[in-house]
Order: structure tokens, then C-alpha cells, then sequence
């Protein structure tokens, strides 16, 4: 079969550089469950007009957070938990973007970010629409194009808090800059 220009193009541009000694993995996941006494959803830096919020210290960004942790792992500077313990009360709805800049400061000329995989897991809200936006935004946040955005339902099972919570999964390559 034969492969079409853009994706032999996509496949040298995605390998180029890397080899096993200057690529690292990290694997993040953050969940938090449904309020309504927060009326603001926050999804990959974008806001989302719904009547309920998240259940969190911070915005409750699960996309950022997840991401943030999958950044810190695969660098080994362990989570974001480390440096946004929960019981801080200056932290009270904050912006996640501030977890990431943090982040982002951390790797800053040792690490840059080669792609980012995330999934959201939820059943309450059909996020879809918004699919397009909370990849602009991340691209924007992360500058870089390589971001794929999946969303999975629990398919009516009552795993992760069922349909009260909302749970991510991120997966980041990096690579050490030389």
C-alpha cells in the first residue's frame, strides 16, 4: 500500500532527533468529581459554558493537571501534588495555566515536548463540540501542534465516580534538548 506524501512527511518529522537515549515518556492522570456549587468547567485552558463545575483547589482542570503530571513524570520531577499540595489555601481557584507554567519553567532548556495523548473519560457531558477549541488551546498553552484529544464514555459502567466525575489520561514524549 502505498503511503500518501503528508503522512510519510508527518512519520520523518515525528522520528527525526529521537532515539532512546534522549526520549522520555510520562504517563498523568488526574479525576474529580461534578459540583454545582462551582459554576464554571474548565477543560484544557478552555472554558465551557455548563452548569456545573469541578470539585478542586484549582479550576479543577483535569486536562492541564493530567498533562502537567504526565510532564513532571516523564522529566522525573515527580507530580503536580509536590508543588500544589491541596491543603494550601492560597491555591483556592486558581488557574491551572499556573501549574503549567510552572511546569513549563521546570523542563525549560532541558526538555521540549514532541507530542501530547490525551483521553477524557466521561458520560455527564457530550464534549465533542468543544473537541476543536480544547486542542487550540492546548497547542496554544504547549506551543506545539502535535496534540491528539480523545474522549471515551464509561459506557454506563460505575467506574472513576461514573458519570458525577470527569477522569484524564496523558501521555507526553519528550525529548532532552542537547
Amino acid at each position: 500500500m502505498k503511503k500518501s506524501f503528508l503522512k510519510v512527511k508527518l512519520e520523518k518529522e515525528s522520528f527525526d532527533n529521537l532515539n532512546q537515549k534522549n526520549s522520555l515518556v510520562g504517563l498523568g492522570f488526574d479525576v474529580h468529581r461534578f459540583t454545582k456549587r462551582r459554576k464554571k468547567l474548565v477543560l484544557g485552558g478552555w472554558e465551557i459554558d455548563y452548569p456545573w463545575g469541578l470539585e478542586a483547589v484549582s479550576d479543577g482542570d483535569v486536562v492541564l493537571h493530567a498533562i502537567c503530571d504526565a510532564i513532571l513524570g516523564g522529566a522525573g520531577l515527580g507530580d503536580i501534588g509536590d508543588y500544589f499540595p491541596p491543603n494550601k489555601k492560597k491555591l483556592q481557584g486558581m488557574s491551572s495555566k499556573n501549574i503549567v507554567n510552572l511546569v513549563l519553567k521546570k523542563i525549560k532548556g532541558k526538555l521540549e515536548i514532541v507530542n501530547i495523548d490525551v483521553t477524557v473519560i466521561l458520560d455527564r457531558l457530550r464534549l465533542f463540540p468543544y473537541k476543536r477549541k480544547i486542542v487550540t488551546s492546548l497547542r496554544k498553552i504547549f506551543k506545539i501542534e502535535r496534540i491528539n484529544f480523545k474522549i471515551k464514555s464509561r459506557e454506563k459502567l460505575e467506574l472513576l465516580g461514573g458519570k458525577d466525575a470527569i477522569a484524564c489520561l496523558a501521555v507526553v514524549l519528550l525529548k532532552q534538548v542537547c
